[in-house]
């Protein structure tokens, strides 16, 4: 029996991960949606190259398909695209993206929306894919909704419009397990916000401590590389609910709270550089954050080029530094500067202290980027 076709459009760190999950029950093919090129995966090289940022950074040689034949042959299509506009734009430019797709969309094909939305935001999708191919879900072709978590390639909820039994997604190992598409939405945001919620009340209760100078008794250990992964999807929920609406509210609430911590960080900096006495010249700060380039969303990154820039007004050496637990930590200080580290995942925690072991001899003031801001 011939393997499913199915097309990655999106060339993601979460569609690659999917793809090395499938490729034993599909033929997969990858597209560069920025390039309009599409490359096949087989298993061989997806066991050999587990991590997309590395076969990127290698420039291997893959077979480059024609998109339209790709698209065109594909029965199962997951919109997992790459989102890289300033912050404010990243919903547009998911539509935009998501009209693009449609364009090479054919009677019988599975559409499968990985990228989140908000309560009602696949409704909309449903109705730019029926206005730009003529074809009505449900009939003619399926929607089916299965949200990626940041740097998870597996569906956090399975729902879908139009599915027949033993579709394509069946045999690919999806059961839905949603009601339906708009039950999906509301499960997922539902996660989400209760994630953000936790997340600010422990940010915003570590401020008020920090002006107290007064400690609390259980600080968070949650860093800004945790906190910081559903920021797309607080905007989407903002942006589908009527100003005024109680979750609307909450997660315009939400955003404003994370944009406030990038300056509780930048302002906590400098309190280390007035406090140490620290000249200009003499100091290098490193944000240290293993940032994935090719995750789907940009906030993590649009994050910490926000802190760099905001460090910048007062320190001339800024870099992101972005170092994967187990490679070696030399090269992140330098011995001739006091070095601020602000350290933003516990895996980079790990990368800090192999750093410290290797340079002893060497100025180092860590700050952890947690609700407590501590300092080491």
């Amino acid at each position: 029996m011939p393997k499913i076709k199915v097309a990655m459009y999106g060339l993601t760190s979460e569609a690659y991960r999917l793809a090395a999950d499938l490729v034993d029950k599909a033929q997969i093919t990858i597209v560069d949606e920025t390039l309009q090129m599409a490359m096949d995966l087989d298993p061989a090289f997806l066991k050999k190259n587990p991590n997309l940022q590395d076969v990127m950074a290698e420039e291997p040689l893959l077979s480059v398909k024609p998109l339209e034949q790709v698209l065109g042959e594909a029965q199962v299509i997951f919109f997992t695209p790459r989102l890289r506009r300033p912050s404010d734009e990243t919903l547009i430019e998911a539509g935009t993206k998501l009209r693009d797709l449609a364009r090479y969309l054919s009677k019988g094909v599975t559409l499968v929306n990985s990228l989140p939305t908000g309560p009602g935001g696949n409704s909309e999708n449903i109705m730019l894919v029926e206005k730009q191919t003529g074809l009505q879900v449900g009939s003619t072709i399926t929607y089916s909704y299965m949200p990626l978590r940041p740097r998870d390639p597996k569906p956090a909820v399975v729902s879908a419009a139009g599915l027949m039994e033993k579709g394509a997604l069946q045999l690919l190992g999806f059961v839905p397990n949603s009601q339906n598409v708009f039950s999906a939405e509301l499960e997922y945001a539902s996660g989400v916000m209760e994630t953000a919620v936790s997340s600010v009340t422990e940010i915003e209760m570590a401020r008020r401590a920090r002006e107290a100078k007064v400690s609390i008794q259980r600080p968070s250990s949650a860093y800004l590389d945790e906190f910081s992964k559903f920021l797309y999807e607080l905007k989407a929920i903002q942006s589908s609910e009527e100003t005024g609406e109680s979750i609307s509210y909450l997660a315009g609430a939400a955003l404003k709270s994370f944009d406030n911590y990038v300056r509780y960080v930048v302002d906590e900096t400098r309190e280390v550089l007035k406090e140490k006495q620290l000249k200009a010249s003499r100091t290098k700060i490193s944000l240290l954050w293993n940032l994935d380039k090719y995750e789907m969303r940009g906030e993590r990154l649009q994050v910490a080029e926000s802190i760099q820039q905001r460090l910048r007004d007062y320190v001339t050496d800024v870099d992101v530094v972005s170092r994967p637990k187990g490679r070696g930590g030399a090269e992140l200080l330098d011995p001739l500067k006091h070095n601020v580290v602000i350290v933003c995942s516990k895996d980079d925690l790990d990368v800090m202290k192999q750093a410290r072991k290797e340079q002893r001899s060497v100025e180092t003031t860590v700050l952890s980027a947690t609700p407590a801001l501590t300092r080491d």
